[in-house]
């Protein structure tokens, strides 16, 4: 699979042996989020039977934190201990409060990607989490250079999944296709996880991706971190 469908960030092609094989992800685990979002799948589908391969599986929903290219087993440990050492200034950051991350409306990406919008109030605190990651990627000398700059957005439909649809008949989405849910509450996801997630690998029983290590972020600053 292309490393573009899994992350929702795009990825130069001018380096391919540099091309992202793992991201980290905040993955999204409400029921309301996720009933809401095939609500809108559905009846994307029902509109355009065509694009049904170019949904994205419920089970896979996350916020992509950064992608990275992990070009050993060396490398990937790094990233391990990179992801713990992010947990004390994560939870540094959030200050024993929970952090509720509202998601309101529908955005595009040059009408070839759709996504579930955050909140703005919540796009600042969720900015910080994200760079206190980075930071960690970084001190570890790992090569994140393929991540974009911070935008969190909830894919749900890639029209890059279907190129063969993209040259002959969709060249972009219509807002007639989720009209009816363009300004929609979506619901709110609790932050609680931050997950290494490998693209190609094969994904869990869940349809979640293979997680290398997953840590629990919470108010109370209590939490395990757990490796595959």
């Amino acid at each position: 699979e292309d490393q573009k469908e899994d992350t929702g960030q795009e990825v130069s092609k001018k380096h391919p042996r540099e091309a992202p094989n793992y991201f980290v992800a905040i993955p999204i685990m409400d029921d309301q989020i996720l009933d809401r979002i095939e609500d809108v799948q559905e009846l994307i589908f029902s509109k355009e039977p065509d694009l049904l391969r170019a949904l994205l599986p419920i089970q896979t929903m996350h916020l992509t934190i950064i992608v990275a290219h992990l070009g050993t087993e060396e490398e990937v440990k790094k990233a391990v201990l990179a992801l713990k050492k992010s947990k004390t200034k994560v939870e540094d950051i959030l200050q024993g409060k929970d952090f509720n991350m509202t998601f309101q409306g529908i955005g595009r990406f040059n009408n070839q990607v759709l996504y579930v919008k955050m909140l703005e109030k919540d796009q600042k605190m969720l900015s910080r989490i994200a760079e206190a990651v980075e930071e960690c990627f970084i001190e570890m000398n790992l090569d994140i250079s393929e991540s974009k700059d911070f935008k969190p957005h909830l894919t749900f439909l890639k029209l890059s999944k279907v190129p063969w649809l993209r040259r002959r008949v969709f060249r972009k989405i219509c807002l007639d296709l989720y009209k009816e849910y363009e300004n929609s509450y979506f619901g709110t996801e609790v932050f609680s996880r931050i997950d290494l997630c490998a693209m190609h690998k094969k994904k869990q029983e869940s349809g979640y991706y293979y997680c290398d290590c997953s840590i629990n972020v919470n108010s109370s600053g209590i939490g395990e971190s757990k490796e595959q």
